[in-house]
């Protein structure tokens, strides 16, 4: 099996952690962030993660991978729904916690971002979905203090 993913993202951590849980063998394969064709021969558009099933086929979205892994070898670990609280705790946060990180992740040393066009497609896209990112690292003190709270609740 081959998964196609990105360094840095939280969905394809997800993906990656199920074959470490199950001790299962897969091919990691990074993408430069600026690969749309790859990802849209494979499934009609540019998303990760992406699996390829020993039989050829490919298996887009995170818990559809976990969940397609996790059945491959028992005792199955992944069937449980995520808790309400986790759930609404992580939905109150996970905007807060995106603008302290993805301007970081832009100047990371991540495999997909190695190239300057996919460094520079990257925080295209970054910016078109959170805005200016030197404005958010300038804004570091007033997230951190915005997520304290929430922190503590966890």
């Amino acid at each position: 099996m081959k998964l196609y993913l990105y360094d840095h993202c939280p969905f394809c951590v997800r993906a990656r952690m199920i074959f470490g849980f199950k001790k299962i063998a897969v091919e990691q394969i990074f993408l430069m962030e600026d690969d749309k064709a790859t990802p849209t021969k494979m499934i009609g558009r540019k998303m990760l993660p992406i699996l390829q099933k020993d039989d050829g086929d490919y298996l887009p979205e995170s818990l559809d991978i976990v969940h397609y892994v996790d059945q491959l070898v028992e005792p199955a670990i992944a069937q449980h729904a995520v808790s309400p609280e986790i759930d609404k705790w992580y939905n109150t946060v996970s905007t807060t916690v995106y603008k302290l990180v993805v301007p970081r992740f832009t100047q990371a040393d991540f495999p997909e971002l190695r190239t300057p066009e996919a460094r520079a497609a990257y925080i295209e896209r970054e910016e078109s979905a959170f805005g200016d990112l030197n404005t958010l690292l300038k804004e570091t003190h007033t997230l951190i203090v915005e997520l304290e709270p929430h922190m503590d609740a966890l």
